[in-house]
């Protein structure tokens, strides 16, 4: 009684940690959770093929022959592509093992151990019993030999039976594998090895046994059958595998396998099908089907029929038809990409012409730099020179030595400096001459426009340190007008402002 309390918390507590209402058979038929303990038993089952161990290999069998019976499985190929694949090819070794050597006879028996109905037919003790009672004769007479024989043999010829008996178990589970995964024909031969046959109403009949070499009209009548059976993705995978691609195009549009459907249409070059079919299909998948089957002239209207000009350029790029190529960039804006492709089919006067668009392309962006670099690209100094000038004078000047084009930078500053003596603006005319280089002529000219803090950094990039030290001393800069004194070699000045006492900085000049 305590025990049986024992027993029935130990199953409570093991229940506790399980979800209410689950339903664990779900897990047995996940084709990934089936694949994982098939792979798993795989290794073992491996193993006791190479020792050669049937006990231990029908324990396997079994194991995968539960993984795979609950999937209900149509077809091996619905498996997935390293499981179908380990599992075919170790079948297939453990079914093209020998059955084990039958046992030997025994030594002074005749070659062929009598049987149950022989012994009863002939009953061997009889005639020693019914033989007369002479004892001298008895000693001199040899023992019966039916009597000793099959004693000393029994022991040797039990493990052979055993063995033979356990190959035909794991030729039994062998078959069974192959019944679940849906190939009666070998399930068949491992039936005949095992000398046993399914007693369920699934067994294989030996009418559903295919001949080792498969005729075409017999494969034509199973696909007949599956697509009278509304299978007609199992019948058109049939066609796929003999090359009767037309007829695996059309049973995989009648099952809605529309991917495949194109696929063997392309593979069976049959453009109306494939047009057809495609319509029906996502444009980027239509798009990898004809990628990979590299039906590029299908490929090409599908681009074109959805104005995509780039993709259009890319595949006559691809085939070197860049004059086309440079059309389908043009059409599709790309004219960096249309000069080029000229370039490359070497048409000058395309080449041309797609680059005056592009640089008044660039120009109505308000991009003139990229006009002038292309331009230049041309020789073209003059154009590139004017295409920057109509950008105001001071980003027109540094655009223009950004480019190289110093000359026509320098006639632009020398114009800007002349006007600016006409109208009197020495401000403008120190920019100018600052830019140019003239450090000089442009502290001179912030110093007429009482500018001293622009002329003072002037005069001491000129080296200017005297003019740079009164400069400093009238902006009230102590420190520094100190320091210029004494670069200037006038220690007096330097002595003096030393000694004066310290003064307020006048405000600078605003520009």
């Amino acid at each position: 009684m305590a025990e049986g309390n024992r027993r029935e918390k130990r199953g409570a507590r093991r229940g506790r940690g399980r979800p209410e209402g689950r339903d664990f058979s779900k897990d047995r038929r996940d084709p990934e959770t089936a694949a994982f303990r098939v792979l798993s038993e795989l290794g073992a089952l491996e193993k006791a093929f190479s020792l050669r161990d049937f006990a231990k290999q029908k324990a396997s069998l079994e194991e995968i022959l539960k993984a795979l019976k609950p999937l209900r499985l149509r077809s091996i190929d619905e498996l997935d592509f390293n499981t179908r694949g380990r599992l075919i090819t170790t079948l297939l070794r453990v079914g093209r093992q020998p059955p084990p050597p039958p046992s030997p006879p025994a030594p002074g028996q005749e070659p062929a151990a009598p049987t149950a109905a022989a012994e009863e037919a002939t009953p061997a003790p009889a005639p020693v019993e019914a033989a007369p009672a002479d004892e001298a004769s008895l000693d001199q007479s040899p023992a019966p030999r039916v009597e000793a024989a099959p004693q000393p043999e029994k022991p040797a010829a039990a493990p052979v039976e055993e063995k033979a008996a356990v190959f035909a178990d794991m030729m039994f589970a062998l078959g069974s594998i192959w019944r679940a995964v849906a190939d009666p024909r070998r399930a068949e031969v491992a039936f005949v090895a095992s000398g046993r046959q399914p007693e369920s109403e699934l067994a294989v009949q030996p009418t559903e046994q295919a001949p080792p070499t498969e005729p075409a009209s017999d494969w034509r009548e199973q696909a007949k059958r599956l697509e009278a059976q509304k299978r007609t993705r199992d019948a058109a995978r049939l066609h796929e595998r003999h090359q009767s691609l037309a007829e695996a195009a059309r049973l995989f549009e009648a099952g809605r396998d529309l991917k495949s459907a194109v696929r063997c249409a392309l593979a069976a070059k049959d453009w109306e099908t494939a047009r057809r079919i495609l319509k029906s299909l996502p444009v980027e998948e239509g798009r990898n089907l004809l990628e990979k089957a590299e039906a590029y002239e299908l490929l090409m209207e599908r681009y074109v029929e959805a104005s995509d000009f780039q993709n259009v350029a890319r595949l006559y790029e691809r085939a070197k038809q860049f004059d086309q190529a440079a059309l389908a960039w043009e059409r599709a804006g790309k004219l960096g990409n249309a000069r080029k492709a000229y370039q490359r089919a070497k048409d000058e006067a395309g080449e041309q012409r797609i680059r005056g668009l592009e640089v008044e392309q660039l120009v109505q962006r308000g991009d003139r730099l990229g006009a002038a670099v292309l331009l230049l690209g041309e020789n073209r100094r003059e154009e590139a020179a004017q295409v920057l000038l109509a950008l105001s004078a001071a980003k027109a000047f540094h655009f223009l030595q950004k480019v190289k084009l110093d000359e026509e930078a320098m006639s632009l500053a020398r114009r800007e400096i002349q006007q600016a003596n006409a109208e009197n603006k020495p401000a403008v005319k120190a920019r100018w001459l600052e830019w140019t280089g003239d450090a000089l002529g442009a502290a001179e000219a912030w110093e007429a426009a009482e500018r001293k803090d622009k002329a003072l950094e002037m005069y001491e990039q000129v080296g200017e340190w005297q003019k740079a030290a009164q400069l400093a001393e009238a902006l009230g800069r102590k420190e520094k007008a100190v320091e210029l004194y004494h670069r200037a070699g006038d220690r007096d000045s330097a002595a003096r402002l030393e000694l004066a006492p310290p003064q307020a900085a006048p405000s600078p000049a605003v520009e």
